[in-house]
């Protein structure tokens, strides 16, 4: 039997790289329709800690907050590319999630919760030195995932 996919996870941290995923993810369930779930972290440490952040005059921490996750979801909503809006036969589900773990964790759990058929990642392709340093969340996912991933390489 041929797998049929019709929901797709996609992850991207915004950059070129990660961004290039998305297309392939939409690639999937073109035709026939389906969802497609874009996917993004914020690490919780960055944010400022209330405890010791000062808010600008008449701007609360909350706020500042509030307007960056907004930014995020517009960037992320961006993606969807124009054909796909004008044919009405996908669903595009944007995901920011504050992450307190580690990010090949969240993408796995999200994936497995919301019950996604595929997942789709963008790689570095980074080997030697360079991938033993900065290690890789795509590898990791790969090892940790139960369900089928795309990883679409750097053009590089």
């Amino acid at each position: 039997m041929m797998p049929k996919y019709q929901k797709v996870l996609v992850t991207t941290d915004l950059s070129p790289l990660g961004n290039a995923a998305v297309p392939y993810a939409y690639a999937f369930v073109a035709e026939k329709g389906g969802t497609v779930i874009i996917w993004c972290a914020v690490d919780a440490s960055g944010l400022p800690d209330p405890l010791y952040s000062q808010p600008t005059a008449g701007e609360t921490l909350a706020e500042e907050r509030a307007e960056i996750r907004e930014d995020l979801f517009s960037s992320l909503e961006a993606l969807v590319p124009e054909e796909i809006r004008a044919g009405g036969k996908v669903t595009t589900e944007v995901r920011l999630i504050k992450l307190s773990g580690s990010v090949h964790d969240a993408i796995c759990e999200e994936a497995q919760a919301k019950d996604v058929d595929i997942i789709v990642m963008a790689s570095h392709g980074y080997s030697g030195m360079k991938h033993l340093i900065l290690g890789s969340v795509v590898e990791r996912v790969l090892r940790a995932a139960d369900r089928p991933v795309l990883v679409v390489r750097s053009g590089k």
